[in-house]
């Protein structure tokens, strides 16, 4: 009896031992990192973007009832100028082990610019920035991180800035050749073979992209100053700012129609009109640059 009884003990044991190693490895908590890159485009003379940022989430998959948006911890100021060929972790948050993250969002509640020595407060008509998680791989270390290309475009018209945000973001896990930090301000350096993967030439300038911005009348994408979306014309009307040769402060009156686009490949500040919703708002994408330039046209 008593031998029956330690058998069964010892069965009871192996069952839990096992149950416990498979919820550590299925369903145990990874430590994510939130950090992010630049550089964003920038008025001739800029010497800092200062971004504020808040409400840091990401949205995960893949285990049962483990889905959903996370909140994670951070929230601050970051000068995206400095970000060339750096990262910096803006927040960090706890995710089930073999989750996958498939967006990141957070919001920018402020941002100035510093132009020779000049600050000027930006107008942020985007403040929440909703990020599509290229590859959407598996949290599968105990430490990984989500890294997020912010590259914003700034406009000036006279003396008032405007920042049309646009971003990109992959996971990468901690067997990557990238330093992982979760102590939210703390920076790295970004190694060439993530830059490649998430869109980054190898002096730091975007190479792929396809991240879209939604807009409204009264906001710029690029060189476009938008004055009126019609859904029911299918075009969207506004004023064009010459930037090369010769920039000029004096807009051209432009009307788009879907495919159609605005900047320059040059430097890589150029979007296509992809949609035009029914409540009058405009969606534009970001364009892979796979031409080599000489530099843009001066």
């Amino acid at each position: 009896m008593e031998s029956k009884n330690l058998t069964y003990l010892v069965f009871i044991i192996v069952i839990v031992a096992v149950a416990a190693f498979l919820y550590a490895h299925s369903f145990g908590a990874s430590q994510v990192a939130i950090l992010m890159t630049d550089p964003p485009n920038v008025p001739q003379g800029t010497q800092h973007l200062i971004v504020a940022y808040s409400s840091v989430q990401i949205h995960t998959s893949g285990n049962a009832n483990q889905s959903g948006w996370v909140a994670a911890s951070g929230s601050g100021t970051v000068d995206l100028m400095a970000l060339a060929n750096l990262t910096k972790t803006i927040a960090s948050a706890s995710v089930a082990a073999n989750s996958t993250i498939n967006l990141v969002r957070f919001n920018i509640t402020s941002a100035q610019i510093v132009v020779n020595n000049n600050t000027y407060n930006v107008t942020v008509p985007n403040s929440q920035i909703n990020v599509a998680i290229t590859g959407q791989e598996k949290i599968n270390s105990s430490s990984s991180a989500v890294l997020v290309d912010l590259f914003p475009t700034v406009n000036v018209h006279g003396s008032t800035y405007m920042m049309a945000p646009a971003a990109r973001a992959i996971v990468v896990n901690s067997n990557a050749s990238v330093s992982i930090n979760t102590n939210v301000g703390s920076t790295a350096s970004i190694n060439g073979n993530v830059g490649i993967r998430i869109g980054l030439g190898s002096g730091g300038g975007h190479s792929n992209y396809g991240s879209s911005v939604t807009v409204r009348t009264g906001q710029s994408v690029s060189n476009f100053l938008i004055q009126n979306i019609s859904f029911s014309s299918g075009t969207v009307s506004g004023l064009l700012y010459i930037k090369y040769p010769v920039a000029n402060n004096v807009g051209v009156n432009t009307i788009l129609h879907v495919n159609s686009t605005v900047g320059y490949a040059c430097d890589n500040t150029e979007f296509k009109l992809t949609v035009i919703n029914s409540n009058n708002t405009a969606v534009f994408t970001s364009l892979l640059n796979t031409s080599t330039y000489g530099g843009c046209p001066i």
